[in-house]
């Protein structure tokens, strides 16, 4: 089976959004954003970092809030047991309003049981929930991996995987107060596109990465009123 090269890498980025006349009193407050994850929470398979998922989100958040900022810690091939022993010492108690946590799609490539990776993920989401427990969470669950053409032998255990990642996913985001995006469910419905993946077969494209997006949001957005 042809297995997906995933550059290890550690993109870490702070964007604000330029401010042209002075916010009125009654403007909401500038957020401070914070990604943890993988290569999916990179961007990776963009032509450009700014065209992937977060950075969607973001720019769509900070043209309702001037002046928020985004901050990346997400390493490529990070699982989730990868994501709390290196990223979550990151955040910083007093400086993060919204995590975005993108994690598990490595977990199902490198078949780590289901067992395992829901007590990982599960250990993953209370230790970000410690670390910054007035923040809003967003977890984003495992995407249909069984989707990508590298799969294409080993379609049905792909699936099977990655349909149970995604519902451990979503327990802990309930244990934990966190908001669930249905990466899994989406993809899975989603009409069979090669336009969705990049030129590795295995990445979101661009044109996927926008897909993504304008599922996300209104989950990020949902999360974001309900922390008032």
């Amino acid at each position: 089976m042809k297995r997906a090269f995933i550059t290890v890498l550690i993109f870490v980025a702070a964007w604000r959004h330029p401010q042209g006349a002075s916010a009125s009193p009654a403007a909401p407050a500038p957020l401070r954003i914070v990604v943890l994850g993988d290569s999916l929470a990179l961007g990776t398979g963009a032509n450009d970092p700014a065209n992937g998922l977060t950075f969607r989100i973001y720019r769509a958040l900070a043209a309702a809030r001037p002046g928020s900022e985004i901050t990346s810690f997400a390493i490529g091939g990070t699982r989730a047991s990868d994501v709390r022993r290196l990223e979550v010492e990151s955040l910083d108690p007093h400086a993060t309003d919204l995590v975005l946590l993108i994690a598990g799609g490595n977990d199902v490539i490198r078949r780590t049981p289901p067992a395992a990776f829901a007590r990982d993920y599960q250990g993953l989401l209370a230790a970000i929930r410690a670390r910054v427990p007035r923040a809003t969470l967003v977890a984003f669950g495992v995407p249909d991996v069984a989707r990508s053409p590298l799969f294409s032998d080993s379609r049905v255990k792909t699936e099977a995987l990655s349909r149970a990642d995604d519902d451990a996913v979503r327990r802990a985001a309930a244990a934990n107060g966190a908001a669930f995006v249905d990466l899994f469910a989406y993809t899975y419905h989603e009409p069979e596109s090669q336009a969705f993946f990049s030129s590795d077969d295995f990445h979101p494209s661009d044109a996927g990465y926008a897909r993504l997006a304008a599922f996300a949001l209104p989950v990020v957005m949902r999360a974001l009123r309900n922390s008032r």
